[in-house]
């Protein structure tokens, strides 16, 4: 598990009233917490599958574009350097 990965199965998560991610605008952190989504996991509901997609998919479309602006901008060496430092 890498340090941008959470497990909502752990019970630490049944009292978090949090958004999956701070600051993100997607549909699932705007209108669901982190509690309510452990909830939809422990208790083996679909729903969870679809708010945790809707969630990655929005931070795949941003990290797609960002790839597309740097490449336009040439500062694609700039961008890998610096998903680079924040992945290690």
């Amino acid at each position: 598990m890498t340090s941008f990965e959470i497990n909502l199965k752990e019970k630490r998560y049944q009292e978090d009233f949090n958004p999956l991610v701070r600051g993100c605008s997607c549909y699932s952190c705007k209108n669901h917490t982190r509690a309510y989504i452990h909830h939809l996991l422990v208790t083996n509901e679909l729903l969870a599958g679809v708010l945790l997609m809707t969630h990655n998919f929005e931070h795949y479309f941003g990290f797609f574009q960002s790839i597309r602006e740097a490449l336009k901008s040439d500062r694609l060496a700039q961008l890998k350097e610096l998903i680079h430092r924040q992945a290690c």
